[in-house]
């Protein structure tokens, strides 16, 4: 690390030169953004945020930490009267608001809350970064209202509870940041090792057992706290592990599905991404934290890709909002160590550099299969993984899938509204995911509509919190899904996982098996087993958030074409289908419900097939055809005995289940070229007995 030219937290004086004569595109146009985003707020007085249902705590470390980074590149007078009258609004607020709204728990003595952490950033920045717009008096003000209402709060939060996840991190974060402003080397002796135990709550891979969203929240909070200490402070910042979040950059690469509008969000492209458990649609990688891999990694390979993630999701839109719940991690955007962290030098590295696989899996359970990089077909799946290290905010998901063809979501996650939504229990259910409930004793039913009424049996995805027992890490947190294959061999990929465990009694084997062959043909094969007799539900979610899918479900098969894309479902089992029920599909997540980024009633249309008797085991296959939208009345399955033929004419391929518990199976393409999956000792491989050439 180098030796401080300065004694600020966040901007060296050379770091401040080169970003004033940088002569370099890209860091001009962020230079630019910077003050047409910070110049824009000037005419609001205070922390008010263009939506009023936002409360004042969710915008400010954004709004506050952008315009001291202005103010320390380009100060003005109008700036520095924003800057202190914002400040001292929040310093003087009592205690009580520090605490954060409505439904924090104000409860004396208070404790820290999300919220307090994040003023706690905001405050901090404006101090380390443009301090010179207070008196000393209004300093030492700041500073105590600092200390007392956001760090002690933090840290009484710390000192309340022993469980790793991703509040632990905000929380230690927020404190460690504002100890290292005020200079309380105490503190951030005992700060740091706290926050470096936070790696722990990362996959050895990298991924994250929550979500995306909330995976990104946490390593953003981390990015923060290393930040704050690297140039003042490297000594402690030596503690913390990049790499531990850094490393998972392939696994947000291998998440993110394009760029292009979205309606009710105006006409620039925006990030998709694939949004399991707690997670946003809209999602993409906080710039800042992208930035901080870059350069600051030791993996070059993770670096790059980092580096290629902002390239792609924040360079061709730097003005792109809204910029309000940002670093909640809600609505990620770029924010105020962009342009330093922009100066050093780093390399974008594309997926297809780097020779990520098309075909892949993480510790966490996600699993990716696509026909090619920038390609037409991408099954992204939530199935078998390893225990989780920081479990939290999860659906009951696993088994289920997301399909994208054409640059279209056909069938997707829900996604999540606000948690004080009555809704939010059935959007984390699994009966609102593309997987299998189960109806048991459902023979006591009568009517259609009974069937909506009936108890379903649902995975457990509420699992068990991973403490901290004399500052270590229990165990991780078991949630019963096993990973089966995950193999490729020329245009064929199969996964499978069995879910059976997350269920619980009677259900004894749910294995799913994708097998997705070119970019037109997939198919799902599912083997279930149970103790006692069961009827299985097959649940499918389709997108219909702007009220576009164009749907036809006529007997056994399911139609759904959204602009050029579509796909054509064909269940080959005993269900039966009834009609759609009306479903939720969220773009993103909103403190307050009811605002842009929930999904209205219908905005996801669930299908369901529902087996006529109940019955302990079955091998069900669905064939899905997937094409242009004018291309699809072409596919057509033919089926004799346990073989499934899907074709359009000049392709085919033909799935055959050699044997009644899916143990083997053969796909053939139509030049007979035949590849084989089997299951050896629960494991399944993908053999190519005659490969071609």
């Amino acid at each position: 690390m180098e030796t401080v030219d300065t004694l600020r937290l966040f901007l060296t004086d050379s770091e401040k030169e080169a970003i004033l004569t940088s002569t370099d595109a890209t860091v001009k146009r962020f230079r630019n953004a910077l003050e047409r985003r910070v110049t824009e707020r000037l005419v609001t007085s205070g922390l008010q945020a263009k939506n009023p249902a936002l409360g004042w705590w969710y915008p400010a470390a954004e709004y506050l930490s952008d315009a001291a980074m202005q103010y320390a590149l380009t100060p003005t007078d109008e700036l520095a009267n924003w800057l202190r009258s914002a400040t001292l609004y929040i310093a003087r607020r009592p205690a009580n608001d520090w605490v954060g709204p409505w439904f924090r728990d104000h409860s004396q003595p208070f404790t820290g809350h999300l919220e307090t952490a994040h003023l706690c950033w905001g405050v901090s920045a404006v101090l380390d970064l443009a301090g010179t717009v207070f008196t000393a008096a209004e300093w030492e003000e700041v500073g105590e209202a600092l200390s007392e209402k956001g760090i002690v709060l933090c840290r009484r939060w710390l000192q309340k509870n022993n469980h790793l996840a991703n509040w632990r991190g905000i929380l230690a974060s927020g404190a460690l940041v504002a100890s290292a402003t005020l200079g309380r080397e105490d503190w951030l002796d005992e700060l740091t090792p706290e926050l470096a135990q936070m790696a722990h709550a990362f996959q050895p891979d990298g991924s994250y057992g929550e979500s995306l969203q909330y995976g990104n929240y946490l390593a953003n909070a981390l990015m923060l706290a290393y930040e704050s200490l690297v140039r003042k402070y490297p000594v402690h910042a030596r503690q913390l592990d990049i790499d531990a979040y850094g490393r998972g950059m392939s696994w947000l690469v291998q998440s993110m599905l394009y760029r292009k509008p979205m309606e009710n969000w105006g006409d620039e492209p925006r990030a998709r991404a694939v949004n399991f458990n707690d997670s946003a649609a809209l999602f993409r990688p906080s710039g800042d934290l992208l930035l901080h891999v870059a350069v600051r990694s030791s993996d070059p390979v993770q670096a790059g890709l980092a580096r290629w993630l902002f390239q792609e999701y924040y360079e061709p839109c730097p003005t792109q909002g809204p910029h309000d719940l940002a670093t909640f991690g809600m609505r990620n955007d770029w924010g105020f160590l962009t342009l330093p962290l922009l100066i050093p030098p780093s390399q974008a590295i594309s997926p297809q550099k780097t020779g990520l696989p098309l075909t892949t899996s993480f510790s966490n359970g996600h699993a990716f299969m696509r026909d090619a990089w920038d390609g037409r077909t991408v099954v992204a799946i939530n199935g078998g993984g390893d225990a989780l290290h920081g479990p939290g905010h999860l659906h009951g998901d696993l088994n289920s899938f997301m399909l994208v063809h054409n640059r279209e979501r056909l069938l997707v996650d829900p996604g999540h509204s606000c948690y004080r939504n009555l809704i939010h229990g059935l959007e984390s259910s699994t009966q609102t995911h593309n997987t299998c409930t189960f109806l048991v004793e459902s023979e006591s039913l009568g009517l259609q509509e009974d069937l909506a009424k009936a108890s379903l049996l649902e995975q457990k995805s509420v699992l068990p919190r991973r403490l901290l027992v004399n500052g270590i890490p229990g165990p991780p947190i078991d949630r019963g899904n096993r990973r089966r294959v995950v193999e490729r061999d020329g245009p064929v990929s199969v996964i499978g996982s069995e879910v059976g465990n997350a269920y619980g009694s009677p259900i004894q084997r749910f294995t799913r098996l994708w097998l997705l062959a070119g970019s037109h043909v997939f198919f799902v094969v599912d083997r279930i087993e149970a103790t006692q007799p069961v009827t299985t539900v097959w649940n499918w979610l389709v997108n219909n958030r702007d009220g576009k899918a164009q749907v036809d479900s006529p007997g056994n098969g399911l139609t759904v074409c959204r602009n050029d894309a579509g796909m054509k479902l064909f269940h080959t089992g005993s269900g039966r289908s009834g009609h759609p029920v009306y479903g939720y599909v969220h773009d993103a997540y909103h403190v307050e419900p009811d605002q842009l980024g929930e999904g209205r009633p219908g905005s996801g249309l669930l299908y369901r097939w529902t087996e006529t008797r109940p019955a302990l085991n079955r091998t069900v296959v669905h064939a899905i055809a997937l094409d242009d939208a004018f291309q699809l009345d072409q596919w057509q399955l033919q089926s004799n005995d346990a073989a499934f033929t899907l074709t359009n004419g000049p392709q085919h391929w033909t799935l055959r289940i050699l044997d009644e518990t899916a143990s083997q199976l053969s796909l053939t393409s139509g030049q007979e070229q035949p590849w084989i999956i089997q299951q050896h000792d629960e494991i399944y491989t993908l053999t190519r007995p005659y490969p071609h050439g």
